[in-house]
């Protein structure tokens, strides 16, 4: 347990260990020890956090001052006056006896000077947060928001995120994977807020990994998935500081692999999977978006299903007129086979368009218009509704084909397409349930996916299919259902 202390004490090496502590051993708490003085008799560290400071400037304007220094000083008011005026060149100096003050200053970037024997403490001013070019996020876009996104470079990432979460309780751990090259990787989080059951999962799961290298974050998400092959992703990942941040805050654990500029956010629940920054920037769709973006996710999975169960089992019900302008009209093929081939032909076509060189873009949408076009429908090869209902699938897909569930929707849409061809409206309801009960049963590094949903969870629904008033999020601490906890 860190002992509170306020005040700046005598013993050098016991304001470090404090410091050190406060900082919960963060990896990227660094200590600089020198010897200053025309006999090197005069003990001194320099403490900071790597990443947030100006490493050109501590060298050039503190170290090298301090260590060309000969003038052999005699009282502690003597020594603090001389090294902050007359040594230390950095356009900002102070003097201080708090220990808080200490802390507040590595944490905003600056180098903590202390001295041994001496109850007081000089701050200089090196901070030199690392930030990215402005630039819009690729694939995270939003209409308001920070603009800045994560790189590939895994310091680069943590002076970013430390800029925004000023808090000694902010901790880093590093560690090194791979037998044959090592690859770097970060666990992120905030210590008075951390669900320490989550927290201990991704460390053992991390700690089981015995792979020749990491060349992908993949291999880190598989090992944090536990091994096993689900259909959902249990995981989050983005390359957006502000979520990032967000996610700490809320007590979930951030995972970070030099190389890969998508940070790793446990657990992954299935309601994140609907949320968006700028749900957070503005009042416009707090309550609305979450909901829309369900409504496209059963959409994109259940509409072709709904199509041909209309088509196969309930065509008669319906007068002639409906059943040739929706439903079936002497086409070639049938709707099942309709459904299939469609889906097929445009998986195909977002696929080559993610491959090509974008000259030849033009060329696949003139191909791509003949093959599922107007000619297929002229040529009575399919029905003109099918067309309409797999623009409306795969249009609702893309609201949220960014979170992690592009692999979940494709395989639950071929699922319930198949189920609903020879089972009808009975089958789907049935594997709709099983589907349910698996999700029930899916674990995100110990805390159920369906959370708080399923075990349900009334304090925690104010963030779910709708963004409850900041403050109140802001003020509220996340609590997570743990199997540990049972």
């Amino acid at each position: 347990m860190v002992r509170i202390i306020k005040k700046i004490l005598k013993s050098l090496q016991e304001n470090t260990k404090q410091l050190k502590e406060s900082f919960n051993d963060t990896t990227d708490f660094r200590v600089r020890k020198l010897k200053i003085g025309s006999s090197r008799s005069r003990m001194v560290h320099l403490i900071y956090l790597d990443g947030a400071v100006n490493k050109d400037s501590l060298q050039e304007n503190v170290i090298t001052p301090l260590l060309d220094s000969t003038k052999e000083t005699i009282t502690k008011y003597s020594l603090l006056e001389d090294v902050s005026e007359n040594i230390i060149k950095t356009a900002e100096v102070f003097v201080v006896k708090e220990y808080k003050e200490l802390t507040d200053a590595i944490v905003n970037g600056g180098t903590v000077i202390l001295f041994e024997g001496i109850e007081l403490g000089i701050i200089a001013g090196t901070t030199q947060f690392k930030e990215r070019s402005i630039e819009q996020v690729t694939s995270e876009r939003s209409p308001k928001g920070p603009r800045v996104g994560l790189t590939e470079n895994l310091n680069t990432n943590i002076s970013l995120l430390r800029g925004m979460v000023k808090t000694p309780s902010f901790c880093v751990e590093s560690m090194k994977v791979g037998t044959l090259s090592d690859t770097e990787i970060s666990i992120l989080y905030i210590k008075k807020v951390v669900d320490q059951n989550v927290l201990a999962e991704v460390r053992k799961r991390i700690d089981k990994i015995s792979v020749n290298y990491v060349l992908e974050s993949m291999t880190i998400k598989e090992a944090i998935e536990g091994g096993s092959v689900a259909l959902f992703a249990m995981y989050e990942d983005s390359e957006r500081p502000d979520i990032v941040v967000s996610s700490l805050y809320e007590g979930k654990v951030v995972v970070l692999v030099d190389g890969n500029p998508y940070a790793i956010i446990l657990p992954g629940l299935f309601i994140s999977m609907f949320q968006a920054p700028d749900e957070y920037n503005q009042k416009y769709g707090r309550l609305m978006n979450r909901i829309l973006r369900f409504i496209g996710f059963l959409l994109t999975i259940y509409l072709p299903s709904i199509y041909v169960v209309l088509a196969n089992f309930y065509a008669d019900g319906y007068p002639d007129k409906v059943t040739k302008s929706l439903l079936t009209n002497d086409e070639l093929l049938p709707a099942f086979w309709t459904m299939l081939i469609l889906i097929g032909l445009i998986t195909i076509l977002i696929d080559v368009t993610f491959r090509v060189p974008q000259s030849t873009i033009i060329l696949i949408s003139l191909f791509a218009t003949i093959a599922i076009g107007e000619t297929a429908v002229t040529a009575k090869i399919i029905h003109p509704a099918s067309l309409i209902i797999i623009a409306i699938a795969f249009l609702s897909g893309f609201l949220i084909i960014n979170k992690q569930l592009g692999s979940a929707i494709a395989t639950l849409r071929l699922l319930f397409l198949i189920v609903g061809n020879y089972f009808g409206s009975t089958g789907m309801i049935i594997v709709t349930t099983l589907v349910i009960i698996y999700m029930a049963n899916l674990r995100s590094a110990g805390v159920p996916f369906l959370s708080p949903l399923l075990p349900f969870k009334l304090e925690e629904l104010k963030d779910t299919l709708y963004r409850g008033k900041l403050e109140k999020l802001n003020n509220s601490k996340h609590s997570y259902p743990n199997d540990n906890e049972r």
